[in-house]
């Protein structure tokens, strides 16, 4: 629910604001910034391609177009040649217009504005100037247009004009295969620079964050060798070359001369992008564990898609290529959003993130589709919606795949600590000893430190497990366990040495002091029922070093001889090494 409402919410926020900035614009008229004029055209909409610009000037004295009050800038996929007449008013963009007596002639400076159809992706675009009734210039523009051979050398299709009369009639023709979007931007020179400055720096902040979280996963791939780093890569960079052909930059900057390119990579990128998509939500919900049923299908999936390419390059329709996939990208989006819905019901923790994400590159593109549809006021920012909810869609993203390294590193040291305890006890077990003791003994080596080890059998144990059963055994060790680790210090490190064996080692601790220690937890024990039926009662062998002892494995053997000694002596007791009088006392015990 909490997905859905951000959904929601993204989705008003972006019409709101592209409301509010179209009506912002048709309220301002400044030089301060380039103006978008669509609501000030008048248009024609021609059924083929048959009129010239003269036909269309002729239509426009005689009253015949219609005004684009409303401002309309995109009128989708159409068949039909869009025309639009727009006159150019000097005073209308802030110069000053006088005369030098009445009834003169207006004197009008030279003017310098330019045009720009802020669109990469029309196929043909026209523009005619009239002067007077007279054709002074006619500019081809388009995708259909190499660059060398446009008039400047921009991204988006534009031309500059010096305007030296008070009216000048400005005929636009648009024909393209791909859907019909034509915000038209006019302003001067420095304004237009501006705009072109401002552009620079949301392309080059988007790309940098895309290039910046592509970077990171590849780096995070080749570490962890996990294959959902490296399809999110994928997936992010397919995003990356779409959007990269589609604003206009590669046929800029890469194939300015080849318009083959230009036209086809758009589809053949967005189909890498829908492939991409797909295979990575497949991967990324772990769909093998939580969906099943759709990871047996991945191989279906994957196949209409192909077959859907085979047929796109059969028919070899552009337009038939964009508008299926169009509807395959809008068809994708919901079924990303049903599948991540589905995970997190099945318990897929990284869906909590998928969901948010999609929502967010869903909504984005649903603004931006709905801008270029016409069926929301257009502006810049709701034409950007798909860029601005995808750099949302991919953080989120990155950060999901974060938290599922954080996962994966915490279950490898979870695995690393269960492979160090003893599974009943929950103590360390012999293989933790190398880790833990030994940088510990070599400290106390160099700093010259006194430490001890209490080796503790729990005395008549195989009793206990023939008269109540091995159940019964565990749970004695269990709770002697317990009862070890809260009578030592914090800083003595316990162990499960095997059987009804434990070892306590206690760095920085002279002898006597460890017998005391051991003299208290022995009467602990004796002192205290492990439960209704049984008094356990422990057997202790006390060794302690002196500063420099070589080897932590002959201190771990004298504490055994010392526990041998205390069971000779009866059992229920702490026998502290010493090293003279103890070893001749378990020489003459065990001859």
């Amino acid at each position: 629910m909490k997905a859905l409402l951000l959904f929601i919410g993204f989705v008003i926020v972006n019409c709101l604001w592209g409301g509010l900035s179209h009506a912002y614009a048709k309220s301002t008229a400044s030089l301060d910034k380039m103006q978008l004029v669509n609501d000030k055209l008048w248009m024609y909409y021609e059924e083929g391609s048959q009129l010239t610009a003269e036909d269309i000037l002729t239509k426009y004295q005689q009253n015949t177009l219609i005004k684009n009050t409303n401002g309309r800038v995109s009128y989708g996929f159409t068949g039909n040649t869009v025309w639009g007449v727009l006159a150019v008013e000097l005073d209308t963009y802030g110069v000053l217009v006088t005369r030098i007596a009445k009834n003169s002639p207006i004197n009008v400076p030279f003017l310098p504005l330019k045009i720009e159809i802020d669109n990469a992706w029309l196929d043909d675009i026209d523009l005619y100037f009239f002067e007077n009734g007279q054709r002074k210039r006619h500019v081809k523009l388009g995708d259909n247009q190499v660059h060398s051979a446009r008039f400047e050398n921009a991204r988006m299709p534009s031309v500059f004009y010096r305007f030296t009369q008070p009216e000048t009639l400005v005929v636009f023709r648009f024909s393209s295969k791909d859907p019909m979007t034509i915000p038209i931007y006019v302003g001067p020179p420095v304004v237009a620079k501006n705009k072109t400055t401002e552009n620079a720096y949301f392309y080059g902040a988007l790309y940098g964050a895309l290039v910046i979280l592509l970077v990171y996963n590849l780096v995070l791939y080749s570490y962890l060798k996990e294959r959902r780093y490296l399809l999110y890569s994928l997936y992010l960079l397919s995003f990356l070359l779409f959007n990269f052909t589609y604003t206009g930059h590669g046929f800029w900057w890469l194939w300015s001369e080849s318009i083959f390119l230009q036209q086809w990579l758009l589809p053949a990128l967005m189909f890498l992008y829908l492939f991409s998509a797909v295979r990575f939500t497949i991967e990324f919900l772990n769909t093998q564990l939580y969906l099943p049923k759709l990871y047996r299908c991945r191989k279906y999936i994957y196949g209409a898609l192909g077959a859907l390419a085979v047929i796109i390059v059969l028919i070899g329709s552009r337009s038939f290529a964009v508008m299926s996939q169009l509807a395959v990208l809008t068809t994708i989006a919901i079924w990303m959003l049903l599948i991540g819905i589905f995970a997190y019901r099945n318990g897929d923790t990284l869906a909590k993130f998928f969901l948010p994400a999609i929502l967010c590159g869903t909504g984005g593109a649903m603004v931006s589709s709905l801008a270029t549809w016409g069926l929301i006021p257009y502006s810049k920012w709701a034409f950007r919606g798909i860029e601005i909810g995808m750099v949302l869609e991919m953080s989120l993203l990155s950060i999901s795949l974060a938290f599922n390294y954080k996962q994966v590193q915490q279950a490898r040291r979870n695995a690393e600590r269960d492979a160090r305890l003893d599974p009943l006890t929950s103590l360390y077990n012999r293989r933790a000893f190398e880790d833990l003791v030994y940088p510990i003994w070599e400290m106390g080596k160099r700093s010259n430190k006194f430490m001890s080890v209490m080796l503790i059998d729990i005395d008549w144990f195989k009793g206990i497990n023939d008269k109540y059963g091995h159940d019964m055994g565990d749970k004695v060790l269990k709770k002697v366990a317990e009862e070890i680790k809260g009578q030592v210090r914090g800083s003595d490190i316990t162990f499960r040495w095997g059987g009804e064996e434990f070892l306590v080692f206690l760095p920085n601790t002279r002898v006597h002091y460890a017998k005391q220690i051991a003299e208290n937890l022995r009467v602990h024990l004796f002192t205290h029922d492990i439960n209704k039926f049984i008094r356990v009662t422990v057997s202790i062998g006390v060794a302690g070093t002196s500063p420099g002892e070589e080897d932590v494995n002959v201190l771990i053997k004298q504490s055994d001889q010392a526990l041998y000694l205390a069971k000779a002596k009866g059992r229920n007791k702490v026998v502290v090494w010493e090293e003279d009088s103890e070893k001749e006392k378990i020489t003459k015990r065990r001859n």
